[in-house]
Protein backbone atom coordinates (compact mmCIF):
# COMPACT_ATOMS: atom_id res chain seq x y z
CA UNK A 1 0.00 0.00 0.00
CA UNK A 2 1.13 3.51 -0.84
CA UNK A 3 -0.06 6.76 0.40
CA UNK A 4 -0.58 9.79 -1.78
CA UNK A 5 1.37 12.52 -1.38
CA UNK A 6 -1.20 14.50 0.83
CA UNK A 7 -2.03 11.88 2.99
CA UNK A 8 -5.72 11.44 2.43
CA UNK A 9 -5.69 8.44 0.17
CA UNK A 10 -3.97 4.99 0.23
CA UNK A 11 -3.42 3.05 -3.05
CA UNK A 12 -3.44 -0.90 -2.66
CA UNK A 13 -3.48 -3.85 -4.80
CA UNK A 14 -6.32 -6.37 -4.28
CA UNK A 15 -7.41 -10.04 -5.72
CA UNK A 16 -10.64 -11.50 -6.14
CA UNK A 17 -11.64 -15.36 -5.58
CA UNK A 18 -7.84 -16.28 -6.73
CA UNK A 19 -5.32 -14.86 -4.21
CA UNK A 20 -2.30 -17.11 -5.96
CA UNK A 21 0.57 -15.43 -7.20
CA UNK A 22 0.61 -13.30 -10.64
CA UNK A 23 -3.05 -13.43 -11.00
CA UNK A 24 -4.80 -10.51 -11.84
CA UNK A 25 -5.27 -7.76 -9.47
CA UNK A 26 -7.71 -4.72 -8.99
CA UNK A 27 -5.97 -1.29 -8.09
CA UNK A 28 -7.98 0.25 -5.00
CA UNK A 29 -7.55 3.62 -3.72
CA UNK A 30 -8.92 3.89 0.15
CA UNK A 31 -10.02 7.74 1.22
CA UNK A 32 -8.13 7.83 4.77
CA UNK A 33 -10.28 9.82 6.22
CA UNK A 34 -14.18 8.33 4.98
CA UNK A 35 -12.83 4.88 5.06
CA UNK A 36 -14.05 4.73 1.59
CA UNK A 37 -12.79 2.12 -1.13
CA UNK A 38 -13.25 2.65 -4.74
CA UNK A 39 -11.86 0.01 -7.68
CA UNK A 40 -9.90 2.50 -9.64
CA UNK A 41 -8.65 -0.64 -11.59
CA UNK A 42 -11.25 -3.70 -12.18
CA UNK A 43 -10.10 -7.64 -12.77
CA UNK A 44 -9.88 -8.25 -16.62
CA UNK A 45 -11.45 -11.46 -17.49
CA UNK A 46 -10.04 -11.62 -20.95
CA UNK A 47 -7.03 -9.85 -23.07
CA UNK A 48 -7.69 -7.53 -25.70
CA UNK A 49 -8.47 -8.31 -29.17
CA UNK A 50 -5.29 -8.87 -31.46
CA UNK A 51 -2.80 -7.45 -28.43
CA UNK A 52 0.17 -9.42 -29.79
CA UNK A 53 0.12 -7.67 -32.92
CA UNK A 54 3.03 -4.38 -32.93
CA UNK A 55 0.18 -1.96 -33.83
CA UNK A 56 -1.98 -3.11 -30.73
CA UNK A 57 0.88 -3.83 -28.23
CA UNK A 58 1.53 0.02 -27.34
CA UNK A 59 -1.97 0.96 -26.13
CA UNK A 60 -3.95 -2.99 -25.15
CA UNK A 61 -4.20 -3.34 -21.47
CA UNK A 62 -5.29 -7.07 -21.07
CA UNK A 63 -5.55 -6.36 -16.35
CA UNK A 64 -2.87 -5.30 -13.66
CA UNK A 65 -0.60 -8.39 -12.97
CA UNK A 66 1.96 -6.63 -10.63
CA UNK A 67 3.74 -8.10 -7.34
CA UNK A 68 3.82 -4.51 -5.91
CA UNK A 69 3.20 -0.89 -6.28
CA UNK A 70 6.52 1.58 -6.59
CA UNK A 71 7.14 4.06 -3.67
CA UNK A 72 6.88 6.92 -6.29
CA UNK A 73 3.20 5.55 -7.38
CA UNK A 74 1.82 8.58 -6.89
CA UNK A 75 1.88 11.63 -9.11
CA UNK A 76 2.55 14.90 -7.20
CA UNK A 77 -1.21 16.52 -7.29
CA UNK A 78 -2.33 12.74 -6.18
CA UNK A 79 -4.35 12.33 -9.70
CA UNK A 80 -2.41 9.47 -11.24
CA UNK A 81 -0.78 6.17 -10.24
CA UNK A 82 1.64 5.02 -11.67
CA UNK A 83 2.26 1.33 -12.44
CA UNK A 84 4.49 -1.81 -14.41
CA UNK A 85 2.22 -4.61 -15.73
CA UNK A 86 3.12 -8.02 -17.75
CA UNK A 87 0.65 -7.75 -20.82
CA UNK A 88 1.12 -11.73 -22.53
CA UNK A 89 4.92 -11.89 -23.14
CA UNK A 90 5.40 -8.24 -22.67
CA UNK A 91 6.40 -5.95 -19.85
CA UNK A 92 5.21 -2.04 -19.91
CA UNK A 93 4.20 1.01 -17.61
CA UNK A 94 1.11 2.90 -17.85
CA UNK A 95 -0.58 5.13 -15.16
CA UNK A 96 -3.81 5.78 -14.20
CA UNK A 97 -6.67 8.93 -13.56
CA UNK A 98 -7.49 7.65 -10.01
CA UNK A 99 -11.21 9.68 -10.54
CA UNK A 100 -12.24 9.40 -13.90
CA UNK A 101 -10.01 5.86 -13.77
CA UNK A 102 -8.92 6.30 -17.34
CA UNK A 103 -5.67 4.24 -18.16
CA UNK A 104 -2.88 5.92 -20.05
CA UNK A 105 -0.21 4.03 -22.36
CA UNK A 106 2.70 6.40 -22.70
CA UNK A 107 4.69 6.88 -25.93
CA UNK A 108 7.40 3.91 -26.01
CA UNK A 109 11.32 4.23 -26.97
CA UNK A 110 10.91 1.14 -29.21
CA UNK A 111 7.83 2.09 -30.49
CA UNK A 112 5.76 -0.55 -32.21
CA UNK A 113 8.87 -3.22 -31.50
CA UNK A 114 8.18 -3.05 -27.87
CA UNK A 115 9.07 -5.62 -25.40
CA UNK A 116 9.96 -4.45 -22.06
CA UNK A 117 10.00 -0.96 -21.05
CA UNK A 118 9.57 -0.33 -17.37
CA UNK A 119 9.86 2.29 -14.67
CA UNK A 120 13.55 2.65 -13.01
CA UNK A 121 12.51 5.90 -11.01
CA UNK A 122 10.29 8.87 -12.00
CA UNK A 123 10.14 12.63 -10.58
CA UNK A 124 7.51 14.96 -11.90
CA UNK A 125 6.90 14.22 -15.78
CA UNK A 126 10.23 12.63 -16.07
CA UNK A 127 10.59 8.85 -16.39
CA UNK A 128 13.64 6.95 -16.42
CA UNK A 129 12.63 3.70 -17.85
CA UNK A 130 14.39 0.26 -18.61
CA UNK A 131 14.17 -0.84 -22.43
CA UNK A 132 14.95 -4.39 -23.04
CA UNK A 133 14.33 -7.02 -26.05
CA UNK A 134 16.15 -9.80 -26.80
CA UNK A 135 18.34 -8.34 -29.19
CA UNK A 136 18.75 -5.43 -26.67
CA UNK A 137 20.54 -5.64 -23.04
CA UNK A 138 18.41 -3.58 -20.64
CA UNK A 139 19.00 0.12 -21.86
CA UNK A 140 18.40 3.24 -19.67
CA UNK A 141 16.62 6.49 -20.93
CA UNK A 142 15.42 9.66 -19.52
CA UNK A 143 11.95 10.32 -21.11
CA UNK A 144 9.59 13.49 -20.34
CA UNK A 145 5.72 13.16 -20.86
CA UNK A 146 2.79 15.26 -20.77
CA UNK A 147 0.53 13.35 -18.36
CA UNK A 148 -2.70 14.82 -20.08
CA UNK A 149 -1.52 14.52 -23.26
CA UNK A 150 -1.94 10.79 -23.49
CA UNK A 151 1.74 10.08 -22.55
CA UNK A 152 3.36 11.90 -25.44
CA UNK A 153 6.98 12.84 -25.27
CA UNK A 154 7.56 16.81 -24.38
CA UNK A 155 10.62 16.09 -25.86
CA UNK A 156 12.84 13.22 -27.70
CA UNK A 157 14.08 10.62 -24.57
CA UNK A 158 17.73 11.02 -23.45
CA UNK A 159 19.92 8.36 -23.59
CA UNK A 160 21.42 7.53 -20.50
CA UNK A 161 23.20 4.08 -21.38
CA UNK A 162 22.12 2.01 -24.66
CA UNK A 163 22.95 -1.34 -25.11
CA UNK A 164 20.92 -1.82 -28.76
CA UNK A 165 22.62 -3.84 -30.91
CA UNK A 166 25.22 -5.42 -28.28
CA UNK A 167 23.69 -8.90 -29.29
CA UNK A 168 25.89 -11.71 -29.79
CA UNK A 169 23.58 -14.72 -30.72
CA UNK A 170 20.07 -13.74 -31.06
CA UNK A 171 19.67 -12.11 -34.92
CA UNK A 172 16.09 -11.05 -34.66
CA UNK A 173 12.91 -11.72 -32.25
CA UNK A 174 9.18 -11.94 -32.97
CA UNK A 175 5.64 -12.33 -31.28
CA UNK A 176 2.81 -15.09 -32.55
CA UNK A 177 -0.14 -15.24 -32.00
CA UNK A 178 -1.61 -18.87 -31.68
CA UNK A 179 -5.35 -19.99 -31.52
CA UNK A 180 -6.09 -21.87 -28.15
CA UNK A 181 -8.10 -25.14 -30.57
CA UNK A 182 -3.91 -26.15 -31.24
CA UNK A 183 -3.50 -27.01 -28.15
CA UNK A 184 -6.99 -27.27 -26.19
CA UNK A 185 -8.11 -29.38 -29.55
CA UNK A 186 -7.00 -32.68 -28.24
CA UNK A 187 -7.53 -32.18 -24.62
CA UNK A 188 -10.88 -31.95 -25.00
CA UNK A 189 -10.88 -35.60 -26.51
CA UNK A 190 -9.57 -36.84 -23.45
CA UNK A 191 -11.69 -38.25 -20.67
CA UNK A 192 -11.78 -36.25 -17.87
CA UNK A 193 -11.33 -38.26 -13.70
CA UNK A 194 -14.33 -38.22 -12.11
CA UNK A 195 -14.28 -36.04 -9.03
CA UNK A 196 -14.52 -37.90 -5.53
CA UNK A 197 -17.64 -37.78 -3.70
CA UNK A 198 -16.50 -35.94 -1.06
CA UNK A 199 -15.27 -32.66 -3.04
CA UNK A 200 -18.68 -32.81 -5.09
CA UNK A 201 -20.08 -29.53 -4.46
CA UNK A 202 -17.16 -28.10 -3.25
CA UNK A 203 -15.45 -27.66 -6.25
CA UNK A 204 -14.99 -24.46 -8.33
CA UNK A 205 -17.06 -24.45 -11.45
CA UNK A 206 -14.03 -24.84 -14.52
CA UNK A 207 -13.22 -21.65 -16.10
CA UNK A 208 -11.58 -21.60 -19.72
CA UNK A 209 -11.23 -19.19 -22.10
CA UNK A 210 -10.60 -19.13 -26.46
CA UNK A 211 -8.03 -16.19 -26.25
CA UNK A 212 -5.41 -17.15 -28.39
CA UNK A 213 -1.89 -17.60 -26.34
CA UNK A 214 1.61 -16.10 -27.06
CA UNK A 215 5.17 -17.91 -28.16
CA UNK A 216 8.00 -15.90 -28.31
CA UNK A 217 10.38 -16.90 -31.70
CA UNK A 218 14.07 -16.43 -31.46
CA UNK A 219 16.02 -16.68 -34.66
CA UNK A 220 19.87 -16.91 -34.06
CA UNK A 221 22.51 -14.68 -35.70
CA UNK A 222 24.11 -17.49 -37.62
CA UNK A 223 23.48 -17.95 -41.43
CA UNK A 224 20.31 -19.98 -42.36
CA UNK A 225 20.56 -23.51 -42.83
CA UNK A 226 19.55 -24.61 -46.10
CA UNK A 227 17.03 -26.32 -44.46
CA UNK A 228 15.89 -24.12 -41.69
CA UNK A 229 16.64 -23.79 -38.62
CA UNK A 230 16.38 -26.81 -35.94
CA UNK A 231 13.69 -26.11 -33.43
CA UNK A 232 14.32 -26.08 -29.52
CA UNK A 233 10.74 -25.59 -27.97
CA UNK A 234 11.39 -23.92 -23.94
CA UNK A 235 7.91 -24.87 -22.28
CA UNK A 236 6.76 -22.06 -19.84
CA UNK A 237 3.56 -20.43 -18.97
CA UNK A 238 0.36 -19.63 -17.29
CA UNK A 239 -1.76 -20.21 -15.54
CA UNK A 240 0.57 -18.40 -12.88
CA UNK A 241 3.42 -16.83 -15.02
CA UNK A 242 4.37 -16.18 -18.46
CA UNK A 243 7.83 -16.04 -20.45
CA UNK A 244 9.41 -12.59 -21.09
CA UNK A 245 10.49 -11.46 -24.39
CA UNK A 246 13.50 -9.99 -22.70
CA UNK A 247 17.24 -9.73 -23.18
CA UNK A 248 18.56 -13.67 -21.65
Amino acid sequence: PRFSPDGKKIVFLATRDVSTHNTCSMLCVLDWETKLTTTVIDIVHEPQQDYSSPSTAQTAFNGLFVSSLSRKCWSSDGRFVFFDTQMGSRVVWKYVDVESKRIYSPKYVEGDGIACETIIDRDGSFVLVSVSSPVRPSSVHLVSIDLVADGAYKQAPIVIEDQKDSTTYIKDWKIVSIPTEVSDGPATLKQQPESPSSLVGNLATPVTSTSPFEAIVLLPSTPTPADGYPVVLDLHGGPHSAAVVMYR
